[in-house]
């Protein structure tokens, strides 16, 4: 298999959300088929609340992630811009903890299938540990 040399780019080209409402602050892995984030949480963010980052802030963390996957392969791949998207299903979504502000979260996806805009995928966020905080299978479209 070929190794795919990553562009080191801002997370903000990548994605159709504005801050304050970006969850994820750096595109740290992309392959075709699976991506990696990391986020720090910050008290200033909307989707923290009493210190800790929320459910709706993790959903949204995992969705980032694959949208800025998507928007990595749209961008740097085939040179094109940078589509909208959205969430489609979610399931089997666990959370064992929520991280604390200051906290660094590491977000993996790996895609199930892909087709006519359609992704599915299994996510998992880990701590700076590499313990699991929270995991999801998620379909999204553009």
């Amino acid at each position: 298999m070929e190794e795919t040399v990553m562009e080191k780019v801002s997370i903000e080209e990548l994605l159709p959300q504005a801050r304050p409402f970006i969850m994820v602050d750096e595109l740290t892995e992309y392959e075709p088929e699976e991506a990696e984030t990391s986020f720090t949480v910050r008290e200033d963010s909307p989707l923290v609340c009493d210190g800790v980052l929320s459910t709706g802030g993790l959903v949204e963390n995992i969705a980032q992630t694959s949208a800025a996957r998507i928007g990595y392969y749209y961008k740097y791949v085939l040179r094109q811009p940078v589509k909208v998207g959205f969430i489609g299903a979610m399931r089997s979504f666990q959370v064992k903890r929520h991280p604390r502000v200051g906290e660094t979260i590491h977000t993996r996806i790996h895609v199930i299938a892909e087709a006519f805009g359609m992704v599915a995928f299994a996510a998992t966020v880990h701590d700076a540990d590499g313990v699991q905080i929270a995991r999801a299978e998620m379909k999204t479209a553009e």
